[in-house]
């Protein structure tokens, strides 16, 4: 937690936010699938030339590493522990490079399910990558190098599978671009970064993003206190500064018999974060209505509506979860 120079006091915590992707109740074990086809093709143009049979496959195997490594990440810390162990499979696509048309069928994928024991499939359709350097000059100086920067970039689509369905459950593309300055306004930037570790960041961060997308992920919220011109509002905020929660809140709710209607809508306001920090969300929405009949502050408004979206979140990750 911390604080501004201001009227309130800045509070983090953690909450735990759903899936973008709701499945089934029945998919319990999920199988990851690589169908991407591995050809100099899915590099961009510039790359494709410095390309042997040898680097292609390393490259791609370093790339399906990382993100299979950063998908695991947000798996095995997600509440949903039925996902925690995925089963992987290859079966790589030599085909076509017009990738849209050709997706698993109802047969494949039913096949595959009851050989593996799988409920569900993703498969990873294709990936695009593309690794390149900039140059910019001083205007003044033209053969000067003014920042000198990679550009490491991709595109993947992914595809959700159920046995029994002749169309994707779900599919999802994706585009992601990391810059590395190696030069900045003339001076060295720092340590310097091998091409391979810029290509493991990039897709190890693209995994972790479908991850994310695939179950719930603790993320962190930041929530306003009231600290204000009053003496005991700062002395609420200075016990929370410290972790001592009980001692701000015996503060917050003698505050409410205040017979300043603001001051007391602040104190429920307070309330309001103290229980949603403790996850009793329900407590918190009547501490933040009871503000709102004191005093329509703009700050309490805002907090009704972040927990209006916390009380939808909660309905839904219940649903993902148990």
């Amino acid at each position: 937690m911390g604080g501004c120079a201001s009227i309130y006091s800045v509070v983090e915590f953690e909450v735990l936010e759903p899936a973008t992707v709701s499945f089934p109740d029945h998919v319990h074990q999920l199988i990851f699938l690589n169908r991407a086809p591995l050809t100099p093709d899915i590099w961009a143009e510039a790359n494709q030339g410095t390309l042997d049979a040898a680097q292609l496959v390393m490259l791609d195997t370093l790339i399906s590493n990382n993100l299979s490594r950063g998908i695991l990440e947000v798996l095995r810390n997600s509440p949903i522990t039925r996902f925690h162990m995925p089963i992987w499979l290859n079966e790589r696509r030599s085909d076509t490079f017009a990738l849209e048309d050709r997706i698993l069928t109802k047969r494949e994928v039913d096949n595959i399910c009851d050989t593996m024991g799988g409920d569900a499939i993703i498969s990873l359709e294709y990936y695009f990558a593309g690794l390149d350097q900039h140059y910019d000059y001083y205007k003044d100086a033209p053969t000067e190098i003014q920042n000198k920067y990679f550009e490491v970039s991709n595109s993947l689509k992914w595809n959700i599978h159920l046995p029994g369905s002749p169309v994707p459950f779900d599919t999802y593309a994706t585009a992601d671009t990391l810059f590395f300055p190696i030069m900045e306004n003339g001076e060295f930037a720092g340590s310097t970064i091998s091409s391979l570790e810029m290509i493991r960041e990039l897709f190890f961060e693209s995994g972790f993003k479908y991850g994310k997308y695939l179950v719930p992920v603790w993320n962190y919220a930041s929530r306003s206190l009231y600290k204000g011109k009053g003496d005991s509002l700062k002395l609420a905020v200075s016990h929370t500064d410290k972790g001592e929660w009980e001692s701000a809140f015996s503060i917050w709710n003698g505050l409410t018999s205040s017979v300043d209607s603001t001051m007391v809508a602040k104190a429920y306001h307070n309330l309001a974060i103290y229980y949603e920090i403790d996850d009793m969300l329900d407590s918190a929405c009547i501490m933040v209505d009871m503000a709102l009949d004191y005093d329509t502050l703009e700050a309490v408004q805002y907090y009704r509506e972040e927990l209006d979206v916390r009380l939808l979140n909660r309905m839904e990750i219940e649903k993902q979860v148990y």
